[in-house]
Order: C-alpha cells, then sequence, then structure tokens
C-alpha cells in the first residue's frame, strides 16, 4: 500500500519539509498499522527541524509526536487492540503521515466521545499538562500555582485541568489574551506591563506551591524565588530557544538547561526539575497510557475542550508550522492527513 508522509530533509526553515510516498509494510511482531486521521502541529516539531534540542533526530525524518487514527491492522501478539478500533498516541516522530506502523503499546483506545481531532489536540498538549500538574508536582485542591504562557497551547491546558481539580492558578498572557486566562478561571498577569514576582508576592502568603515555566533562562530563577517552602518549579519545553524564527542554539542545548543547576542550591526546601515525558516514562513505565486515557476520558466527558484553530491537509504542515512560528495561531493546528487541498 502507498502511503504519504512529510519528511524533514535537512536541518532548517519550513522549507526543508517534504512530501513523500513510500510502500507500507505489514506490522510486525507486536506492532500495529494505524491510518491517521488527525495529527496536531506543536511548537516541539519546531526546534526538532532547527536542530534545537540535543538528541533530536537527524535528517531525513518525519516529524509528528500526536496523533490519533484508527487501527488498520494488527502484528502477530498483539491481542488488546483490533482492526477498526479509535485510537492516539503520542511517539517522537512519525505524526505527519498517512500511515503509520507503531509499537501496539504506544496506541491508547479512545473512548466514545472522543474525535479524532480533538483527540490529536489534546494528545500532547493536555497531557504533558496532567503528568506535570497532577504526577510530577502533586498540586492539591486549594493550592496556588503560577503558569507562564497561559494562554498557549499547555497554557490553556493547565487552566482547565486546575479548574478541575479546584486549583488556583496566576497566568502570564500578553494583554490580548487576559481574557481567555480569565475564561478558564485563572489570574491574569499582563507579562508587558506587570512583574509577575511583584504581584505574586502582593498576594497572602506571598508565593505560590508550583510554577511552570516554558520560558528558561534567567526567566527560571525569577519563577523560583517566587515559590514556597517545600514548593516545586517546573521547567518544560524551550520557547527561549526561537526567537523571530531562528534558533537560538546556545539557549536550546545549554542555557536553557544551565539555569536549572541554580535554582537546586536555593535552600528553604524547594524543588526544581526539568519535565521531560520520555524520561518520565523510564522511571514509571505504566504512566503514559494510564495518563493518557485519563485525559482522553475527560474529554470524552466534556470536561476538557482544546482550542483548535484550524484543520489543513497533511501538504500545508509547512504553512501551519510557519504560523506556530509567528505566534499568530490562536489555537492547535491539526494536520488531517486523509484529505487534500
Amino acid at each position: 500500500m502507498q502511503s504519504r508522509h512529510l519528511s524533514v530533509t535537512s536541518i532548517g526553515g519550513p522549507e526543508t519539509l517534504h512530501q513523500r510516498v513510500e510502500q507500507i509494510g505489514e506490522p510486525g511482531n507486536g506492532q500495529a498499522l494505524v491510518r491517521i486521521e488527525a495529527a496536531g502541529v506543536s511548537f516541539g516539531d519546531i526546534l526538532i527541524r532547527l536542530g534545537v534540542i540535543p538528541g533530536s533526530p537527524k535528517p531525513p525524518f518525519t516529524p509528528g509526536f500526536d496523533f490519533a487514527g484508527v487501527v488498520e491492522k494488527v502484528g502477530p501478539g498483539v491481542d488488546n487492540l483490533e482492526p477498526g478500533q479509535p485510537v492516539a498516541a503520542l511517539v517522537q516522530t512519525g505524526g505527519y503521515s498517512e500511515h503509520l506502523i507503531v509499537p501496539a503499546d504506544r496506541l491508547v483506545p479512545r473512548p466514545k466521545g472522543a474525535n479524532a481531532v480533538e483527540s490529536a489536540a489534546v494528545a500532547l498538549n493536555y497531557f504533558i499538562a496532567y503528568q506535570m500538574l497532577h504526577r510530577v508536582a502533586e498540586v492539591k485542591a486549594g493550592m496556588r500555582i503560577l503558569v507562564h504562557g497561559a494562554s498557549g497551547g499547555v497554557g490553556v491546558a493547565f487552566l482547565q485541568l486546575a479548574q478541575l481539580a479546584g486549583i488556583e492558578v496566576y497566568g502570564s498572557a500578553s494583554a490580548s489574551n487576559l481574557d481567555l486566562v480569565r475564561k478558564f478561571g485563572g489570574h491574569p498577569i499582563d507579562y508587558r506591563t506587570e512583574d509577575f514576582v511583584d504581584v505574586i508576592r502582593a498576594l497572602p502568603g506571598g508565593s505560590v506551591y508550583a510554577a511552570f515555566d516554558a520560558i528558561g533562562g534567567s526567566h527560571f530563577n525569577k519563577s523560583s524565588s517566587v515559590i514556597e517552602r517545600g514548593g516545586i518549579l517546573v521547567a518544560y519545553g524551550q520557547s527561549a530557544a526561537l526567537v523571530d524564527g531562528q534558533a537560538k542554539k546556545a539557549v536550546g542545548a545549554r542555557g536553557f538547561l544551565g539555569g536549572i543547576v541554580l535554582p537546586k542550591l536555593v535552600p528553604n526546601g524547594k524543588r526544581s526539575l526539568f519535565y521531560n515525558a520520555w524520561s518520565l516514562e523510564k522511571t514509571h513505565p505504566h504512566a503514559y497510557r494510564e495518563d493518557l486515557a485519563a485525559v482522553l476520558d475527560l474529554l470524552a466527558q466534556g470536561k476538557i475542550t482544546p482550542i483548535i484553530a484550524k484543520t489543513v491537509p497533511l501538504e500545508q504542515a509547512p504553512d501551519a508550522q510557519r504560523e506556530l512560528e509567528r505566534g499568530t495561531a490562536g489555537g492547535k493546528i491539526v494536520l488531517t492527513p486523509g484529505e487534500s487541498a
């Protein structure tokens, strides 16, 4: 069977994404063949394409972390899936494809009520927010947290999940997005006109239990300053590694991660760590399936609602990445590989 996918042919801009048509083989032992109905476009796709993240795959490779689709075939030894079953998954590469052969244990069944586009939209952003909030930081009802970039994809996921759990959220965003933070129960901080440190210190107690920081660098140290005794600072992503669509490798590879060292030495029982889903999965093997299933259940029950900017055909992925780089997407862009422009 012939199938299309997009391949990053060299480190660089969106123009390095090229369509390829190849023969799809049969799933092997413990594998399944999935027809991908929807795949998310993420900031991580851009950073990997630019070669910012250490250990990233070398070209040529097919990007795409998050997808939803339908099982078409299963290989020998797979007894928990069957053809026709709706699934979602997180993978390290491959989402920008019409079909993909993956290990069967990566595929999590989609419950009734979780459609493909919305499932792809939550499979990365809501999954990592869920893990950081509940599994890593273990934030409980009544606690206060700080979320930077609260109007972004992961930020909105934090807001919705925290609201469900009875957690108080202060979220930084631009002036045009403050109402979005309020919409999902957060207290907005205009990062251009307000210093979040001053805002938090003016509150009763003057601190937060947890802060979630995707910016890094010196910003990480400021976030650490508002953590209460016994609290935790969780860093994730590398948005400081991209400025005007250009990679800042010193930030992406060293500056961001290097900023984690200092807060670890701060007294008063504060903790800090860099969240990485793949590393967490190594130490907690069941976490991936349990947490993605929990997120999909919340979606099916209507308790979370991803903001979807638009759906576009597979071949429009380069333009989708450009839009994400410019910061003009206004929500999750989802590829629909089965459709053509």
